[in-house]
């Protein structure tokens, strides 16, 4: 069910530029990158620390938790918070499997609870996690805190035999078939308007963006220079990277569809920040939670929120 504000009833008229994310807006990924949010950690833990760790440690759920503390757009610091806290509490209780470790105090739900609290981002997490630790302690979780393995193993989940294209180098630990061969298209391709001006600001890396691009068609409708990714340092909710995109195209009213927390963070922080160009923010039900945001987004003050991103485009479009 599509909701809409009467302000940005009031406004559609007037945008002249759409910016769409990619995760769980132009692409489904519940197959994909949800799953490597998953599967990375205990594949870390087991393949690489050697603990005995099942690939059903975490679920989509605990993913979401991160997600809504905020500052984890970024899916490898996701993955080292995760990681860092399962080495404290595997070092707390050394006896303890991962499994079991995982219901153990702190919770996940009271982790994320306390990054919130402290603004969101990996600095929190690491922050409480190595706080009243001694330095000999420090040292012996650092030591299996090795950020760009981690790093590695969720490169290698995801892109498999595409990595070499991906990420400059052959995957080594993981041998099977990339996950990220599991997208799916949501964009309906025609329903994209001709009138308006178009960007896409996303999470990706380059390389990762480039694919989702020419999976989606949209290659063909947008040029490179109108992605933002990952390699040009703008991470959301920070709204470096739709001010970017406001310098290249140049329009006055724009709408960023997007599937998170933080995106519709990042449109509040640009419209607080900028007095000349307003965002309406566009919250679409297709990320890995579905439908449970719904009342999220509406509580967080949403323009728009709409089952998926052709619903989006049929009410500009009306």
């Amino acid at each position: 069910m599509l909701h809409v504000t009467p302000d940005a009833e009031k406004r559609k008229n007037e945008l002249d530029a759409v910016i769409f994310d990619m995760d769980g807006v132009l692409l489904d990924i519940t197959g994909s990158i949800r799953v490597v949010n998953c599967l990375a950690v205990p594949f870390y833990l087991r393949e690489v620390l050697g603990w005995p760790a099942p690939d059903d440690l975490l679920t989509s759920a605990d993913i979401e938790l991160f997600k809504h503390a905020g500052g984890f757009n970024d899916d490898w610091d996701l993955t080292y918070a995760l990681v860092l806290h399962f080495l404290v509490k595997g070092h707390e209780h050394p006896d303890d499997n991962p499994a079991t470790l995982n219901v153990l105090p702190p919770t996940l739900r009271r982790y994320t609870a306390l990054i919130k609290e402290r603004g969101g981002w990996l600095r929190a997490a690491e922050e409480i996690c190595f706080e009243g630790l001694s330095r000999q302690d420090r040292l012996e979780i650092e030591a299996q805190y090795r950020k760009n393995i981690i790093r590695q193993v969720f490169q290698e989940l995801l892109a498999g035999e595409h990595c070499q294209r991906l990420y400059g180098f052959p995957a080594t630990l993981y041998k099977g078939r990339g996950l990220i061969n599991n997208d799916k298209a949501l964009l309906d391709l025609a329903k994209v308007p001709a009138d308006k001006k178009l960007g896409v600001q996303t999470g990706r890396t380059y390389e990762e963006a480039m694919l989702g691009m020419e999976f989606t068609g949209l290659d063909k409708r947008i040029p490179e220079t109108l992605v933002v990714t990952k390699r040009d340092g703008f991470h959301k909710p920070q709204p470096g990277g739709l001010a970017l995109l406001a310098e290249r195209l140049g329009f006055r009213n724009a709408i960023y569809i997007g599937d998170t927390l933080d995106d519709l963070r990042t449109v509040h922080n640009f419209n607080a920040a900028h007095s000349g160009i307003q965002f309406l923010s566009a919250q679409v039900l297709t990320g890995p939670a579905g439908a449970a945001n719904e009342s999220l987004f509406r509580s967080a003050g949403a323009d728009v929120i709409a089952p998926d991103v052709n619903t989006v485009l049929d009410w500009l479009a009306s």
